[in-house]
């Protein structure tokens, strides 16, 4: 079954369940086996109920693995200008062909740039919801590296774009950015870092600002993060999402700060790529992205399967 395959993908990283949830389901009790017979529990009842939750996904065209997929809507891109505090802030926006959807400001990384992050733009818009990828303004070192002024920008461009009610997400520093931006949007409808970072040893900036603001944000937030290393600030950013009271948290084995990027390209990988995995980057990627996108779309309302797959199940 869809299900079983899923699952048995899963054991591919290393801790991907939740770490420190809230309403997760307890599947302590369940035996997951590969073979012939999907899922199996020692408890009649409830191994009922999942026999009917089976044949209801069957029937399903959302099934969980298909998140790894691009989704049914086309997707058409327009490009504009945005006066933002301190800066003229360029952005695309990415709309699926529906009506009224969700929107999601999406951050790139530090010295990176939106084009690192135009795959997962396209991508979450064609399952139903509208990206906004707008170029951070704030890294520039020789201008100055603020990343406030970068989550308050985010905040201004949903607010410009007449959006009441924003998903903030990011890559790397752009995940700081969103968080920044959520504590300052109290009407947002939730985060999702990927591989986040807080500052730490930069020349010139606060150590661990990230931490003024993540006890602020009050929404829930998704964090997926890979191996620590230098690239990703040792995995400090994970220590943002345990400030916060709902916080839902996955780490994908062996993977590297590159693998959050969709694409990636060489400047990343010469640097950061982790160059022992035992996996190859297209299976560690389709977990990030599994991740990711039933995140946005758990947030966004746009499917319960995301939920399904944060809770473990």
């Amino acid at each position: 079954m869809r299900i079983v395959s899923f699952i048995t993908s899963l054991f591919l990283c290393v801790a991907c369940a939740p770490e420190k949830t809230t309403d997760v389901v307890d599947t302590s009790e369940e035996t997951i086996e590969t073979g012939d017979s999907s899922i199996v529990d020692t408890n009649e009842e409830q191994g009922q109920e999942q026999e009917e939750e089976q044949e209801q996904e069957e029937q399903d065209p959302e099934s969980l693995e298909d998140f790894i997929y691009r989704g049914a809507h086309d997707v058409s891109t327009e490009t504009s200008v945005l006066s933002v505090t301190d800066c003229n802030m360029d952005f695309t926006v990415y709309s699926p062909n529906i009506e009224n959807p969700s929107i999601v400001i999406l951050g790139h990384g530090f010295a990176r740039g939106p084009g690192t992050m135009t795959g997962w733009a396209d991508h979450l818009a064609s399952w139903g919801v509208k990206v906004l990828l707008p170029t951070l303004c704030h890294y520039n070192i020789l201008a100055g590296v603020d990343h406030e002024k970068n989550g308050l920008n985010m905040v201004e461009l949903g607010q410009a774009y007449g959006a009441t009610e924003v998903i903030y997400a990011g890559h790397s520093a752009g995940g700081l950015a969103a968080i920044i931006a959520g504590s300052l949007d109290n009407n947002n409808l939730g985060i999702l870092g990927l591989d986040t970072t807080d500052t730490e040893g930069i020349p010139g900036v606060d150590d661990f600002i990230g931490q003024l603001y993540a006890s602020g944000v009050t929404s829930t937030a998704f964090s997926v993060r890979g191996e620590p290393s230098s690239c990703n600030s040792e995995g400090n950013g994970l220590d943002l999402f345990e400030m916060m009271p709902n916080s839902y948290k996955a780490k994908v084995g062996e993977a590297d700060h590159c693998d959050f990027e969709y694409p990636t390209n060489f400047g990343c990988e010469i640097n950061c790529e982790n160059s022992q995995a035992s996996v190859s980057d297209v299976e560690i990627r389709s977990l990030v992205v599994t991740f990711g996108t039933s995140a946005i779309l758990s947030l966004a309302g746009v499917s319960e399967d995301g939920w399904i797959i944060w809770a473990g199940r």
